[in-house]
């Protein structure tokens, strides 16, 4: 390796670490509306990270997560320590044919969460975010038989109302996604298509803004 290509490898990697300076990180623990299911790299927090050029935000979804995988956040934690905030989008996966009973389970996992967050990175903030609402007379046969029905429907509307008051209680955010992707923009019922991701986007860049002013 030449002295001037040397040179250049320095000076790449120190401009690199200088743009990553003073930039807020944002982690987006959720599940396959997080991970972007079904639109491949152009889901919400993609479209956030276009959006705001002060923000990293990571994608920490994962296809199937419910808010019971409580097993699954230390990792994410350990490898997001630098994190000023962390949004939890999770519990649409919980509410199979779901009930009030579900939704308490939700509440007691979210804030089991917001808890490990607080104890591991003192600094960081949470924001809880609720789950959008689903399409039952687009819902597909598979989406169907794993039991997203007209319970589920009643139960994500329960959870909004009881994550709230979560937030309230323990000082957290809170995002109201319930009710803020179109019907007509869910693939398959229970996900949103691109459309729909934008209008996720649009509700979180709105809080983010807000709070950041």
């Amino acid at each position: 390796m030449t002295k001037n290509v040397f040179i250049s490898l320095v000076l790449a990697l120190l401009m690199g670490f200088n743009l990553q300076q003073g930039k807020i990180k944002i982690v987006c623990f959720g599940d396959s509306i997080t991970h972007g299911a079904g639109v491949e790299g152009k889901g919400w927090v993609e479209k956030l990270s276009e959006r705001f050029d002060n923000i990293i935000f990571v994608n920490a979804g994962r296809n199937g997560r419910k808010t019971s995988d409580l097993n699954e956040l230390l990792p994410v934690i350990d490898n997001n320590r630098d994190a000023d905030y962390f949004i939890i989008l999770l519990g649409v996966n919980d509410l199979k044919n779901g009930n009030d009973s579900l939704v308490s389970m939700c509440v007691r996992n979210v804030d089991s969460m917001l808890t490990q967050i607080k104890s591991e990175i003192p600094s960081s903030k949470v924001i809880i975010a609720s789950p959008c609402n689903i399409n039952l007379e687009t819902m597909n046969d598979i989406n169907r038989k794993k039991l997203y029905n007209e319970a589920t429907q009643a139960s994500l509307i329960k959870l909004n109302e009881e994550y709230k008051k979560l937030a309230e209680r323990r000082s957290a955010g809170f995002i109201q996604l319930y009710g803020k992707v179109s019907p007509e923009n869910f693939w398959d019922g229970l996900h949103p298509n691109e459309k729909g991701h934008e209008e996720i986007a649009n509700a979180i860049a709105e809080y983010i803004s807000s709070m950041l002013k």
